[in-house]
């Protein structure tokens, strides 16, 4: 009886009270509490977002920083190779000389000067050293005896594996590569080459990459800590860790830190990168003490304007979600436009924008595999039964030799070199030199066709072989030259001129000809129509494939006197 007498008494009352007091208890009962377990499903949301996104810019951070290491290493791969796998070098070492003073002055002439380069274009090599187990002097830095370094655990660990290791050496600072001189076995030698580079040099991409309180610390393939730096404000140098602490943290999987590693293809070390938790959730205390605050000032307002002000909100929140649910369901072309220029209307707009970059790209991507699938389609079709093909024009060659056709003969080699080369067995690049060779053998074979009725000249740097290029890259080219400028030329003799130079870090190819020309028409047509085969806007689209957009062929050409096709693309060894 007494609850039910409270229970009327409470109803009197607020029924009694003034609208505004109802509202405001309405609004604090309904509205206070909610907020309140919002707010702490909010705070460890929010927590856990921030650990994540600091994960993944983290994972970032570490994939660039040691790629950029693995970039680094795979250059000093190169020099060691081009060390180890030097005929010349080999000879000079393997060579039985009558007298020292033949050796040294080979040794000061040949192998001096080929070492030195190497520290004289990469700053950062210090030493390149060759051990050697064979009765020689030793020559300065360049050329020991390898009893010097047979008791380390370094050369034993290459000895064994036969192959090139990367190793770290604190104490001076280095880090060294060392890679068996399998060349030398062909005199009876065995060999090590051995390639320092200084040590800060070697991990300075992680102090440019990493920064922001982060930590990071690289192990060996032993566990053995060959790197560790810390990039902790000064207010935050507690939360550094070492090797140890670090190992520890992962082995009782604490989590107090986030810790992401990632180990190298390239040299077997795992970098562990690492930041504490408390620093990433930071800006969390912050933000729910404001809200809180936020939370009462909202329950003071009148409900009138906050139901406006939800109302307003939520609406275009609502018509922003609905959009999206759309593009959920797989409608791409959902439009979603605000003419507010507040916050919400910017991020509805900018979803909108988003939406037709997406499209666009999409479009993009499926139109470029479209083309590379195309291309690689015609590369294939020339790959039919090739070693039918070479066997045939071998036969053809050896029956031409019996029957004393030198024509013959030499036109066969010529053809089977440029099968040879240009069906690279089924690879869409090869080297420069192999391109020129192979228009070298085109060119003989359409000199033979044309019964040397048009001149040849090649003027091509020799440094420009080593570098990469597209297969079958000139030969269109040329072709189009002689077809539509050489072969309709009515006066004097023509004459074709193929050119290859180095400009900082292109490649500048031309094919030129002293043939009819063309009107710029004509010439912006070569470029835009169709053709069959490999035809010269195949080139020009296989180009802006592989290398980017911003590099195309260039025509250059003038009516009754000739037509110079420009190629420029990166160096790529």
């Amino acid at each position: 009886m007494k609850k039910s007498k409270l229970g009327s008494r409470i109803v009197s009352w607020f029924r009694n009270i003034r609208l505004g007091y109802k509202l405001a208890i309405v609004y604090a009962l309904s509205g206070f509490l909610p907020v309140v377990a919002v707010l702490s499903v909010t705070y460890v949301q929010m927590k856990q977002i921030l650990l994540q996104n600091e994960r993944d810019s983290m994972e970032s951070y570490l994939y660039q920083a040691l790629a950029s290491m693995e970039n680094k290493l795979a250059i000093y791969t190169n020099l060691n190779n081009y060390i180890c796998y030097n005929q010349t070098i080999s000879q000079v070492i393997g060579y039985q000389y009558d007298s020292v003073y033949e050796m040294y002055n080979q040794l000061v002439t040949i192998l001096d000067p080929m070492l030195a380069s190497l520290k004289y274009f990469h700053n950062d090599v210090g030493r390149a050293t060759i051990y050697v187990d064979k009765d020689m002097i030793k020559h300065g830095d360049t050329l020991a005896p390898i009893s010097e370094i047979i008791d380390t655990d370094w050369y034993k660990s290459v000895a064994n594996s036969g192959e090139m290791q990367w190793f770290v050496d604190k104490n001076e600072g280095i880090v060294f590569g060392a890679s068996p001189m399998s060349m030398l076995k062909r005199y009876g030698l065995d060999g090590i080459l051995y390639i320092s580079v200084d040590y800060d040099s070697m991990f300075e991409t992680f102090k440019q990459t990493l920064q922001n309180n982060y930590g990071i610390v690289i192990f060996d393939e032993k566990g053995n800590a060959v790197y560790e730096k810390a990039f902790f404000d000064k207010k935050y140098r507690e939360y550094e860790l070492n090797a140890a602490q670090l190992l520890d943290q992962k082995k009782n999987q604490e989590y107090e830190y986030t810790i992401l590693s990632e180990t190298s293809s390239v040299t077997g070390w795992t970098a562990c990168l690492y930041k504490p938790n408390r620093l990433i959730v930071w800006s969390v205390t912050p933000i729910t003490r404001i809200a809180l605050i936020a939370m009462f000032v909202m329950a003071l307002m009148s409900v009138i304007a906050m139901i406006i002000l939800t109302s307003f909100v939520t609406k275009r929140i609502r018509r922003l979600r609905s959009g999206m649910k759309e593009v959920e369901q797989g409608n791409l072309e959902a439009e979603i436009t605000s003419d507010s220029q507040d916050e919400i209307g910017d991020l509805v707009n900018g979803f909108d924008s988003m939406l037709l970059q997406l499209n666009t790209l999409i479009k993009e991507v499926y139109e470029g595999r479209i083309k590379e699938k195309e291309y690689e389609m015609k590369a294939l079709q020339a790959q039919i039964n090739p070693h039918f093909l070479y066997n045939t024009l071998s036969l053809i060659n050896w029956k031409a030799i019996e029957a004393e056709a030198d024509d013959i003969s030499k036109i066969t080699l010529a053809l089977s070199t440029f099968y040879r080369t240009s069906l690279n067995k089924g690879k869409n690049v090869m080297s420069l030199s192999d391109e020129l060779r192979n228009m070298r053998s085109y060119l003989d074979i359409q000199l033979m066709m044309h019964d040397y009725d048009f001149d040849v000249e090649f003027d091509v740097d020799e440094s420009i072989g080593q570098y990469q290029s597209l297969n079958l890259m000139l030969q269109p080219l040329i072709e189009n030259a002689i077809a539509h400028g050489i072969d309709v030329k009515t006066d004097g003799r023509g004459k074709l001129t193929i050119t290859g130079k180095e400009e900082g870090d292109l490649i500048v190819l031309t094919v030129a000809d002293n043939g009819v020309g063309m009107n710029d028409e004509q010439a912006a047509r070569i470029l835009t129509e169709e053709s069959k085969g490999y035809g010269v806007r195949n080139v020009n689209e296989r180009i802006k494939l592989y290398y980017g957009e911003q590099y195309s062929l260039q025509i250059e050409s003038k009516v009754g006197q000739g037509t110079k096709v420009s190629i420029r693309i990166p160096k790529r060894i």
